[in-house]
């Protein structure tokens, strides 16, 4: 494949994103008004370098007033930080911010990784612009920590590797439990919770668990399960269990969780079960007991102003390490390797375009919750929505998948 070619299908995998996201965005905008029963519909609109201008059809003018009392539910429901409504050529534009695109799109990086060895997770771009992956298995990847102070994408990457991992596996093959014992509400800026929206995943066991009594009891059965599986030397599904706040989880939960938790990190992998735990508290004792150095295998460190927590965490020196400035830094420390990537992201509309994908299929669902999270767009009989792109056109009836863009080399983290 030329650099061209390479060229090409990323255009054609941006495309598509955006035009999933125009969908959506169009979706949220026509629900509101409905809501409100103010009378417009969105008619398409363009797209610039930084806003989206969506067009709103109506035969009411005054309607159109009406949308700019509606900002804060139109922010809301577009998940964005600012809107407007403004007129221009006769043309009632609402206005809608559009947000940078990460660093190393999780899609786009999947994309390149059409052949993922099975019970790997790929987790970001290291500096040779190689993938960096996980490979979880009792002899590769027993055990994760993810260390770093609050802002250094912890959590964002818990979710990345929950995504990846459904995205690349079948349920019969692998299956998620997602923790978090501070909580899941939204922030008090109103965002949701980041690992909330993975509890839409057909491999999630049970819904993402905020409560930490339930956690503790998630983490029982985990141990029970284990035994279970040591019994009848059973090691599939796999079970990756990601944990955000584990410090907090065994300050609050107690000296029982706190030994089921050792259980798994001892015996977990060998039965097919793996943690995956996240940390704002570098310097607990708990990150230095022997059971936890000795199983974990990978040790993902973000930003850390302490350098003393973060030469514990390691387990190695880190002096000539390369600096964490921002938000998705992080260092992966295995075996004594030290190689440094830039985390993969998933948005919001990554992961309803990954969710579409998985449920297109006519596969047997082994949960027995329903859900279908594919948005609908509701248009009128032969009303053709298009927005303007660049100098084309992105067709909102056009649902084709994007197209793979593969590369062969690769860095793998677990061999």
């Amino acid at each position: 494949m030329t650099e061209q070619d390479d060229e090409m299908d990323a255009d054609k995998l941006s495309k598509a994103r955006l035009r999933h996201q125009l969908g959506v965005q169009a979706q949220q905008i026509n629900r509101v008004l409905s809501h409100h029963h103010v009378p417009a519909t969105v008619a398409g609109g363009a797209v610039r370098s930084r806003v989206i201008s969506f067009d709103l059809q109506t035969q009411l003018a005054a309607g159109l007033e009406r949308v700019r009392g509606l900002k804060d539910d139109l922010i809301s429901a577009l998940g964005v930080s600012d809107v407007s409504v403004v007129r221009e050529d006769g043309q009632w534009r609402l206005r809608v911010g559009r947000p940078d695109d990460a660093a190393v799109p999780l899609l786009r990086l999947l994309a390149t990784l059409p052949d993922l060895p099975p019970a790997a997770a790929a987790i970001g771009m290291a500096d040779n612009s190689q993938p960096i992956l996980l490979r979880f298995g009792a002899n590769r990847i027993k055990h994760v920590l993810v260390a770093g102070e609050p802002g250094a994408g912890k959590t964002t990457l818990l979710r990345s590797i929950a995504a990846g991992l459904a995205l690349t596996h079948r349920q019969s093959a692998l299956q998620l439990l997602v923790l978090d014992p501070r909580g899941l509400d939204n922030d008090p800026s109103g965002a949701p919770h980041p690992l909330r929206p993975l509890g839409l995943l057909p491999h999630i066991l049970t819904d993402p668990t905020g409560n930490v009594d339930e956690c503790a009891a998630i983490v029982h059965f985990l141990a029970e399960e284990m035994e279970y599986r040591r019994r009848e030397q059973v090691q599939c599904p796999r079970i990756v269990a990601l944990i955000d706040h584990i410090v907090t989880l065994l300050d609050e939960a107690g000296d029982a969780t706190r030994h089921d938790l050792l259980r798994l990190i001892q015996y977990g992998a060998a039965a097919g079960i793996h943690l995956v735990m996240a940390t704002d508290q570098p310097g607990a004792p708990f990150l230095m007991d022997r059971t936890l150095r000795v199983g974990v295998s990978a040790r993902l460190i973000g930003r850390l102003s302490d350098v003393a927590a973060e030469r514990k965490v390691a387990g190695i020196a880190l002096d000539n390490a390369p600096a964490r400035y921002g938000e998705g830094d992080f260092l992966a420390v295995v075996g004594g390797e030290v190689t440094y990537f830039q985390a993969a992201f998933i948005g919001d509309y990554d992961l309803h375009m990954g969710l579409s994908k998985l449920t297109a299929g006519a596969r047997p669902r082994l949960l027995a919750q329903p859900y279908n999270p594919r948005p609908k767009l509701a248009r009128e009989s032969g009303d053709q929505k298009t927005f303007q792109w660049r100098e084309g056109s992105v067709d909102l009836n056009d649902d084709r998948a994007p197209i793979d863009d593969p590369i062969a080399d690769e860095n793998e983290v677990g061999e």
